[in-house]
């Protein structure tokens, strides 16, 4: 089961769903047993992603929760909008890996980007070491991604066609793992 829902691409969409439609984040199976039948089971707080400054105005996001009673272990999905593992927006994520692609130094990224020099360091081997399992499972969906050489190249392709966001969910349903 996918962790990320698709076409959920901002904060107030995700609110307006969680009022109007709150089982459309709802999974069909457990991604644990497999076994149909999942109902709420409360939310937990997550806090917005940094930058933009949306975060300070929106505070915490409420992503709700479901059990499964055949195993008895709980699940969430979060709106594409929001990365699985980093407090950082797509968006923001996305320009940090536009401007490395470019050439672009690690030092003067992080003078143009709101996360550190660290963190930009960070992100750059992750999406260095993961380049042969994202660009296999991309290039298998999106051919107009091509041969490109080195992740510099692909990504450089890539962002002509998808936003980051759109990418990592494709291959996060694909059961890889993504930032």
């Amino acid at each position: 089961m996918p962790r990320m829902l698709p076409g959920i691409e901002s904060l107030d969409h995700h609110q307006a769903l969680l009022e109007s439609t709150p089982d459309a984040y709802k999974p069909e199976r457990c991604p644990h047993c497999g076994k149909a039948g999942l109902h709420r089971h409360g939310h937990y707080e997550r806090n917005a992603p940094r930058g933009e400054g949306v975060s300070l105005a929106v505070g915490r996001l409420i992503i709700l929760r479901f059990f499964c009673p055949a195993c008895r272990r709980t699940c969430s999905r979060l709106p594409a909008c929001l990365s699985p593992w980093r407090q950082y927006w797509w968006a923001c994520q996305q320009t940090v890996v536009e401007r490395l692609s470019a050439e672009a130094s690690v030092r003067a990224v992080a003078r143009e980007t709101r996360p550190s020099r660290r963190t930009i360091g960070r992100w750059r081997r992750w999406i260095a070491g993961r380049f042969d399992e994202h660009s296999l499972h991309l290039r298998s969906r999106f051919a107009e991604l091509g041969r490109a050489v080195g992740w510099q190249a692909f990504w450089s392709r890539c962002f002509k066609t998808l936003r980051l966001s759109e990418a990592m969910g494709w291959v996060e349903r694909l059961g890889v793992a993504v930032p």
